[in-house]
C-alpha cells in the first residue's frame, strides 16, 4: 500500500458505522491517507468527535438509520451529491449474544436489513456507479471470524457474517481485471463497544488474548483493500484459527466457538443509536 497522500489526494470515501470503533479507526486511516471522508451512522455528536479527529481532509456528515428499509439508498444519494465515491467501506452492523429464541424479531429484522439488506443496496449503488468508469474503485466489507462456523447464541450475526464473506468474495472475483476491487476483512474480538452492546459473554482467554484494537483491525484492512486483495484476517491467531476450523467437522467446530465465547450475560441492553 502506498503511504504517499498524493496517490490518494482527491478521493472520496464513504464510511459506514464510523461513529465509532473499526469505522471510526478506518476513517482516520484513511485521512491520514489524504482522502477525503463522508462519515454515516445514526449519532451526530459521535461522527462530530470523529471527524475532528481526521485531520488534513474535507469531512462530510450524513446520519442515517441503515437498519430501516430503504435508507441506503438515501444515503447513498447524498453522499454523492458532492462528489462520486471511490471508496466503499461497508463497516455498519451489529450483533447480540443470546439464544434465537431469546430476542424480539424486531431486533433480528434490524440486524438482517443492516448487516445484509443495506449492505447489498450500497455495494449495487457503488457497482452501477463505477461499471463503465476506468478510475480505480475499492470496496471494503466488514465481516467476522464468526463466517467461518456457525456460532450459537449469535447464530443470526455468524450467519449474517458467512454472507458477506461469500458476498463480497464472489464480488471479487467477478470484477478480477476491472479498476474495481472487492476486499472483505474479516477480524476477531476487537476492542469496541460491540461486546457491551452485544451482550457478550464470559470469554475463555484465547477469546482474550486474540483480540485486537480497531486500529490495528483499520490498518490491516486498509491495506489488503488498497493492494487489491480479496479476503483478509487480521491477527496471527485469527489468522490460524480460520483456517484450521476446515480440518474439524461443522460440528465439532461449533462446539469449539461456544468453548471459546462462553455463556452469555444476564441481560441484553436494549439497542442504541450507533
Amino acid at each position: 500500500m502506498s503511504t504517499n497522500t498524493s496517490v490518494h489526494t482527491g478521493k472520496r470515501a464513504l464510511v459506514t458505522g464510523a461513529s465509532s470503533g473499526i469505522g471510526a479507526a478506518i476513517a482516520r486511516e484513511l485521512a491520514a491517507l489524504g482522502v477525503d471522508l463522508v462519515l454515516t451512522a445514526r449519532r451526530r455528536e459521535a461522527l462530530d468527535e470523529v471527524a475532528a479527529t481526521c485531520k488534513g481532509v474535507k469531512v462530510e456528515i450524513v446520519t442515517a438509520d441503515l437498519g430501516k428499509p430503504d435508507a441506503a439508498r438515501a444515503l447513498w444519494a447524498a453522499a454523492t451529491a458532492s462528489g462520486p465515491i471511490d471508496i466503499l467501506i461497508n463497516n455498519a452492523g451489529f450483533g447480540y449474544f443470546r439464544r434465537f429464541d431469546e430476542v424480539d424479531w424486531a431486533r433480528d429484522a434490524e440486524l438482517i436489513q443492516l448487516n445484509m439488506t443495506s449492505l447489498v443496496a450500497l455495494a449495487r449503488c457503488f457497482v452501477d456507479a463505477h461499471k463503465a468508469s476506468t478510475r480505480p474503485a475499492h470496496m471494503l466489507n466488514i465481516s467476522s471470524t464468526g463466517a467461518y462456523q456457525s456460532v450459537p447464541n449469535m447464530a443470526l450475526y455468524a450467519a449474517s457474517k458467512a454472507f458477506v464473506r461469500n458476498f463480497s468474495e464472489g464480488l471479487h472475483d467477478e470484477h478480477r481485471g476491472t479498476p474495481l476491487s472487492v476486499t472483505c476483512v474479516c477480524p476477531g474480538g476487537t476492542e469496541t463497544a460491540f461486546h457491551a452492546a452485544s451482550g457478550g459473554g464470559d470469554y475463555s482467554w484465547i477469546a482474550n488474548a486474540s483480540t485486537k484494537s480497531p486500529e490495528f483491525v483499520a490498518h490491516a484492512a486498509v491495506r489488503a483493500m488498497l493492494a487489491g486483495k480479496r479476503t483478509v484476517v487480521p491477527g496471527l491467531f485469527n489468522k490460524v484459527s480460520c483456517f484450521g476450523v476446515r480440518f474439524l467437522s461443522r460440528r465439532s467446530a461449533s462446539r469449539v466457538a461456544t468453548q471459546v465465547l462462553g455463556k452469555p450475560r444476564l441481560a441484553l441492553p436494549a439497542r442504541r443509536a450507533t
